[in-house]
């Protein structure tokens, strides 16, 4: 795949992230969206997500608050570009009508890659290894030899501090390209601060009835929760491993009967048990809920529409048959 003769084949390119999207994903699509009219000035591109999350309308106030995100398009696209996300469900219900022809669709991604992909796309830039899908987009501009300039090395840093935790979740790729960055024009404490944000009352109020109604469950030495809330629920994962649980699933449903499942886990579980939230425990609570889940190591979810309750059950099975097909003589020693 030549990216460079795709973007050129584009005049009209709609570049969607996933619902709600959080930093990395709005600030990979503006990013992305500078790319393609370096290669293509005369082009018209279009930013769709069904919602942007409370911090990233934050970012996009700081450093991009001319460009608009729209929740919908009715023009006619001749590509589709999906970021930070492999997976029609995440795009929301009415989002991921626009997609249509795997051919003329190009996804960048680094969460693990989606079983029904080719359904999709036809065309796919997938680094499960990569910190971020910033951290993709930044090799993206290198690859074709485009330059970056202060604006865009700013977006794609506060993604990064996003979704490695200021670089807690990282390697030395990571780290290398954030101070080339930096080099670059970047502020770094500008983006630490684009990324700091008190929780407004509703979501502090989900996160305390997260804890309220809990259930714990001790599988040999580790702790993991699961509960539910009406909303924020990867916010709640947050405080529940924040309050001590080595592994957190938040169960939530919308108005409209959506059921997103949320989960979190610890490096030291991870690392030490070997258990991948996405493929051991979401992509089976994605079947169970009637729709699709995935993500990372330490962090991923499903959406769906029935059976929370069942789900948040199976997710603690779940963690426990993989912790024994992991389990290796030196556990028993923690």
């Amino acid at each position: 795949m030549n990216l460079k003769d795709i973007l050129a084949k584009s005049s009209a390119p709609l570049i969607i992230g996933h619902q709600n999207a959080d930093p990395d994903a709005v600030c990979s699509m503006l990013a992305f969206r500078f790319l393609y009219l370096m290669t293509n000035p005369e082009g018209e591109p279009t930013l769709v997500c069904s919602d942007v999350s409370r911090l990233s309308k934050k970012v996009l106030s700081i450093f991009e608050s001319t460009i608009e995100i729209g929740d919908f398009s009715e023009e006619s696209h001749d590509l589709i570009v999906l970021l930070d996300t492999n997976s029609r469900l995440q795009l929301g219900s009415r989002v991921g009508t626009l997609l249509r022809e795997p051919t003329e669709t190009l996804v960048i991604d680094h969460h693990e890659e989606n079983s029904d992909i080719g359904s999709i796309a036809e065309h796919t830039i997938i680094n499960t290894q990569a910190s971020s899908t910033c951290e993709i987009v930044f090799n993206l501009f290198q690859d074709m030899d485009l330059e970056i300039d202060a604006l865009t090395a700013n977006l794609l840093l506060t993604g990064m501090i996003f979704d490695t935790r200021r670089f807690f979740y990282s390697n030395k790729d990571s780290l290398e390209i954030a101070l080339k960055l930096v080099e670059l024009g970047a502020d770094y404490q500008a983006c630490v601060n684009s990324l700091i944000i008190r929780p407004d009352r509703s979501e502090r109020i989900a996160r305390l009835k997260a804890a309220g109604r809990l259930n714990m469950h001790t599988i040999g030495d580790w702790i993991v929760v699961t509960t539910k809330v009406k909303a924020f629920e990867a916010s709640a994962c947050r405080g529940l491993i924040d309050l001590g649980a080595d592994v957190a699933i938040v169960g939530g449903v919308t108005a409209n009967g959506e059921v997103r499942i949320s989960s979190r886990s610890t490096r030291d579980f991870s690392t030490r048990t070997g258990v991948n939230l996405g493929t051991d425990v979401m992509e089976p609570l994605g079947e169970l809920i009637g729709g699709e889940g995935g993500g990372h190591v330490n962090a991923a979810g499903a959406n769906g529409t029935r059976n929370r309750d069942e789900a948040l059950e199976r997710s603690a099975e779940l963690i426990r048959i993989a912790l024994e097909k992991n389990r290796n003589p030196t556990e028993g020693d923690r």
